[in-house]
């Protein structure tokens, strides 16, 4: 019963507070609410964009905001629901000019050229590819189900120098490969950086295709660089660790091995030590 009474008194405020979040929106200037469709559609939360200019046209009954829905659909690749759009607004809009409605049909010929066209009943089915090459056996110590699944790839190991202390390649590896993971972490903020960039400009100046292309080029990069960055600085601290405990035992001399693992649903380093 208290958690029946929890769940509906939660529903009773977020329903609140959507109507409070709408009638706030309601109460700016159509500019600011032009404003805010237009710098949603551009970072990709179409549905906000649309769900704004729908409102504008319901007030103005001005179809202009029908072909921005259009478009909206279009930059975000929605290519089915801007055709519904433009054929919308070129049928209800009235006294449109005739570079206009050129206009729009070029916007209605881009669409329908990424449409995939459906496919003959008769049309000649693919070559079948050769199955793949069954799985090396996995190296002990590996799980063979993870192995099975996995590309696994055995480093070189790395003998104690003599006349060095311990364990001392190993923490300066470490401290290498740390390094690098920290470069790449401030080269994945800089391209995020870039990307917000990208993106007020495309706000306060239009929406740009080149611009477009770049702001995603920026965002792949940063997200690339923010892993790489993580698994270098987790791998370095790792190698670091394992030179530390090796320099505590000096009775024998110790290789380690390290050795990538690679599966469908995960990546990972799996050290190995040995005393000889």
């Amino acid at each position: 019963m208290k958690r029946a009474l929890s769940f509906a008194l939660s529903t009773v405020l977020l329903a609140s507070f959507s109507q409070a979040a709408l009638a706030k929106d309601k109460s700016l200037t159509r500019e600011a609410r032009e404003k805010m469709a237009r710098k949603a559609c551009i970072t990709g939360d179409f549905h906000k964009g649309v769900d704004i200019l729908a409102d504008l046209f319901i007030e103005t009954r001005d179809y202009t905001y029908v072909f921005n829905q259009g478009r909206c659909f279009q930059q975000n690749h929605r290519w089915e629901e801007a055709l519904d759009r433009f054929d919308e607004y070129l049928r209800k809009a009235t006294g449109i000019p005739s570079d206009e409605v050129a206009e729009v049909q070029k916007y209605v010929a881009d669409c329908k050229s990424h449409l995939v066209p459906a496919q003959p009943a008769s049309a000649v089915a693919p070559p079948v590819a050769p199955p793949p090459p069954p799985p090396a056996e996995p190296p002990p110590g590996i799980a063979k189900s993870t192995a099975a699944a996995s590309t696994a790839a055995t480093a070189a190991p790395l003998p104690a120098t003599h006349g060095a202390p311990p364990g001392s390649g190993l923490r300066v590896a470490g401290i290498v490969v740390g390094a690098v993971g920290v470069a790449a972490l401030a080269a994945g903020a800089l391209m995020s950086v870039k990307t917000h960039s990208l993106v007020d400009d495309m706000v306060s100046n239009g929406y740009d295709p080149n611009k477009e292309s770049s702001r995603k080029t920026y965002e792949t990069m940063g997200w690339v660089s923010f892993g790489v960055g993580a698994a270098a600085i987790v791998a370095g601290a790792t190698m670091y660790y394992l030179g530390w405990s090796g320099a505590r035992s000096t009775s024998a001399e110790t290789n380690i091995s390290v050795v990538p693992v690679f599966g469908p649903d995960r990546a990972m380093l799996v050290f190995q030590r040995g005393i000889q």
